[in-house]
């Protein structure tokens, strides 16, 4: 019987599973393959320095190594297929010198072997999916070349009009994988185990294309840009840097995906650095196999294959003695070798520091996703580690700022709710959007524009769609939602923020309607929003705020950078000012004008926090909330 496990927000993996240790062992002595050989190693020794990601995908081989007599298991490890892959590998030429081969690294090995070794009960491949991501310089071309040759030299050597695409988001990136597939096929077209077999379907490595004029198999380049992914049925596609896909553009993916459907040995490697841009398809597509991976017990996308070669953490940039967990070479070179390496990565940082350009480096060198260094306003990671499964907001103290809007950025309540925990003063975040679609001039557009599915979060809660059809923001359901919101929770409204400039129309309603209700008016400059900016930003670095897992309200934070004055007060903007939107954030952080002295203040609803004010504090007071 294998242990399950549930590795969820567990940080140290080879600790939760040391207690397996001999089991694993067992199997290794089993296979004694490369890549169970490096799983093993990679869990138990201190070989390899990994993080986190690369742990989990060795986890989950030797997991499915004790699954393969399960009923609800169909896949098998083929210990031949390892074999003849191992050989194929060190046949293939270096691209950059006709007389060198090259000799995977392990980490390298363990990657083709998983994708090649495990099958299906058809004889099939396992996994038609695969998510790779690494640091630049790394060799994940050699990957991406050696899969393709292979496919094309082994897998449909005999068959007959098969296609094999090498594919990324512009030519500039398809030509440079492509031309490395085409150096390598002329190499092994001339060799004595294929140069019968290149003969007899007339095949010919060219600039454009790899094609046997007989089988009519062919190797073609394609983008995302160019588009022609539809009508072709890839047995094998490679996407680099998929990283940098343009939400608009994620309908070609599905068309290569669907173009696949049937084909026994069909595969789609997708392969990546990191971007600054963390809401594109390839991250989210880590993150849910990340969590896929980590509930062992669930057994669910058994097809997808997934490792990431990457810091832990954005405060590994300056440890440059674990950058191995991005750049996995470190851990396999020769001592005069690393120290060469690791010596060029450290003057890049610097280099890269001091020119105000340390973002692409953390990106492309260390493999984080991330805009912490373009002074972004929250890391991805201090966000995450803040979001909660749930919060009851019923009959609770609530400071509530509103983000107005017409046709193209979308209207955002943001709510703070002041809470205590364990004698912790902790302020749980939370959104509510409406979305209009004017300029986009359909949901649909909007959503590709932005790369967000509105349709599916508003079924979820969390928006909703402009009613009206011209697609502006309609003013009665937003203020209707507002009104019935507050009366179905029971909230009691400490002070609703707002920017009159677009938010005059719901302040007079409010004052018309509801004087109970305290409003406060918030300018947008930075000497009005630099306290609430610093002390919001504080409590997420700290631990001390706390939100729901909000597709909407995350991407508002990703997209926020501080902008400071000359004064050295600071204020929220965004970069794309056309796909970007901080309104959720910059609802929050006008709630957070009063919110921000709830604990310092709170003294009973009878007290009068002027008692406590000398007249420069009451001055001071009146000019920071109403300017």
């Amino acid at each position: 019987m294998v242990q399950k496990f549930n590795l969820v927000g567990v940080t140290d993996i080879k600790r939760a599973v040391k207690s397996e240790k001999r089991r694993y062992k067992r199997y290794l002595d089993k296979y004694n393959d490369p890549a169970t050989q490096y799983a093993f190693d990679v869990l138990f020794t201190d070989k390899y320095i990994t993080g986190r990601d690369a742990q989990l995908a060795c986890f989950r081989h030797m997991q499915d190594l004790g699954r393969q007599r399960d009923s609800d298991f169909p896949y098998h490890y083929d210990t031949d297929y390892v074999t003849m892959i191992e050989h194929f590998t060190r046949i293939l030429p270096n691209p950059d010198n006709f007389k060198v081969t090259l000799k995977p690294y392990n980490w390298q090995s363990f990657i083709l072997y998983s994708l090649l070794g495990w099958r299906t009960e058809e004889n099939g491949t396992r996994f038609t999916i695969s998510n790779i991501s690494v640091a630049r310089r790394q060799g994940k071309t050699f990957i991406a070349s050696m899969l393709v040759n292979f496919y094309y030299f082994m897998v449909a050597a005999e068959a007959t009009s098969q296609d094999f695409l090498v594919a990324s988001y512009d030519s500039e990136h398809a030509t440079k994988l492509f031309n490395d597939v085409s150096i390598q096929a002329k190499k092994l077209l001339k060799m004595p185990e294929f140069s019968a077999w290149a003969k007899e379907n007339d095949v010919d490595a060219q600039t454009q294309q790899v094609i046997g004029r007989i089988s009519k198999n062919t190797i073609r380049k394609g983008t995302s840009e160019g588009g022609g992914f539809d009508s072709f049925h890839n047995v094998i596609a490679v996407y680099d840097e998929i990283g940098n896909l343009k939400p608009d553009k994620n309908e070609t993916l599905r068309q290569i995906t669907s173009g696949q459907n049937g084909i026994k040995n069909r595969m789609f490697v997708k392969i990546s650095t990191a971007y600054p841009n963390a809401k594109v398809k390839f991250k989210k597509d880590q993150d849910l196999m990340r969590k896929i991976i980590e509930q062992d017990n669930l057994r669910e996308a058994d097809n997808t294959f997934q490792i990431i070669y990457a810091q832990d953490s954005e405060n590994e940039v300056f440890e440059d003695d674990i950058w191995h967990k991005s750049n996995p070479n470190l851990n396999e070179m020769s001592e005069e070798k690393y120290k060469s390496e690791i010596n060029s990565l450290i003057k890049d940082r610097d280099d890269a520091d001091r020119s105000g350009e340390l973002a692409t480096f953390v990106n492309k060198s260390l493999n984080i996703w991330s805009k912490k260094f373009q002074n972004s306003y929250l890391s991805l990671e201090n966000i995450q580690k803040n979001i909660i499964s749930d919060f009851d907001i019923k009959g609770r103290d609530v400071y509530i700022g509103f983000d107005g809007s017409q046709s193209n950025d979308n209207t955002s309540f943001g709510f703070i709710f002041p809470f205590k925990e364990t004698n912790k003063e902790k302020y749980f975040c939370k959104q509510f959007s409406f979305i209009p679609f004017a300029q986009a001039k359909t949901i649909d557009a909007k959503e590709k524009q932005d790369g967000i599915n509105y349709r599916e979060l508003e079924l979820l809660g969390m928006c909703q769609i402009t009613r009206s059809p011209e697609g502006t923001i309609d003013k009665d359901q937003v203020y209707h939602w507002l009104e019935q919101s507050i009366a179905d929770n029971d909230l009691k409204v400490k002070m609703i923020a707002l920017d009159p400039n677009l938010s005059d129309w719901l302040l007079k309603r409010i004052e018309n309607y509801h004087d109970e209700w305290p409003v406060s008016t918030v300018r947008p400059t930075s000497q009005v929003l630099s306290n609430p900016t610093k002390d919001l930003q504080g409590q997420f670095i700290n631990g001390n705020a706390a939100i729901l897992d909000d597709p909407l309200l995350i991407d508002g934070f990703t997209n926020a950078v501080l902008i400071e004055d000359r004064g050295g007060a600071v204020k929220i903007d965004r970069m794309n000012r056309t796909s970007d939107h901080i309104d959720t954030s910059d609802a929050l952080i006008n709630a957070h004008t009063g919110a921000q002295f709830y604990f310092e203040d709170f003294k009973g609803d009878d007290y009068n926090p002027f008692n406590d004010l000398n007249r420069e504090q009451k001055k001071e007071y009146f000019k920071r909330m109403f300017g």
